[in-house]
């Protein structure tokens, strides 16, 4: 089993855009650009193709999707950690959610629920356990287009195996989130072997073009944007 784990290429809140709710962000322009370029790199026809309900993942797996349309396709769980909730009718940008992103993270409490749409630490860990139960389940080449933070939960979970999500689990996966990018329309490819244990590469990016890459700050490191991961 072959497993490709795409993160979105850039989305409008990326850009620094105002944006209403995770649901609706759609791509920037250079998003739809580097969507393009994903299936470049995809010699052959996936077994399966997924994305998370938000838009941003269903636009960028579009291309790929036209490319070969008779593929299955599945929406999963696998969307972006949504901890803040702010209100549906008023955009906001990334500066002005800096100051709640911090407030949440100070207050470091894995089973606070900040509001309506809105999940808990813990609730997301538990998305994170479910979709790498469905991977292991899964064969063949299983293409997954999912979200920055997301993506590194499931890293973190793998190798540290944490038995309870506590305030100490929190910080943990705070500070590993904060080592490394996950680059916009980045690859990160995945194997299990046979006795269930993952193997993966680096984020590839080189099917993108230097012009191509994103230029902005990367949400996905919360010690650099201080902003809900998007």
């Amino acid at each position: 089993m072959s497993i490709w784990i795409i993160r979105h290429a850039e989305s409008c809140s990326n850009a620094g855009s105002p944006t209403i709710g995770p649901h609706d962000n759609g791509l920037s322009e250079l998003g739809y650009r580097q969507s393009k370029c994903i299936p470049t790199t995809v010699k052959q026809s996936p077994d399966l193709i997924v994305t998370s309900p938000y838009l941003r993942t269903q636009l960028t797996a579009q291309p790929l999707i036209e490319q070969f349309p008779h593929t299955p396709i599945e929406v999963w769980q696998i969307q972006e950690f949504t901890y803040l909730s702010l209100p549906l009718d008023q955009p906001t940008t990334p500066l002005i959610r800096k100051p709640l992103s911090k407030a949440y993270w100070d207050r470091c409490d894995p089973e606070y629920v900040d509001g309506a749409n809105a999940e808990s630490l813990v609730q997301l860990m538990e998305r994170v356990r479910n979709a790498l139960n469905q991977l292991q389940q899964q064969s063949g080449f299983v293409v997954v287009f999912s979200h920055g933070f997301f993506i590194k939960a499931m890293l973190w979970q793998i190798l540290a195996n944490p038995t309870v999500i506590d305030a100490v689990a929190m910080r943990r996966l705070l500070g590993f989130s904060r080592g490394f990018r996950v680059p916009n329309a980045s690859i990160l490819q995945m194997e299990f072997d046979s006795s269930g244990i993952p193997h993966w590469s680096s984020f590839i990016t080189n099917h993108l073009p230097p012009e191509l890459e994103s230029a902005t700050p990367d949400a996905t490191v919360a010690s650099d944007a201080g902003d809900q991961p998007s």
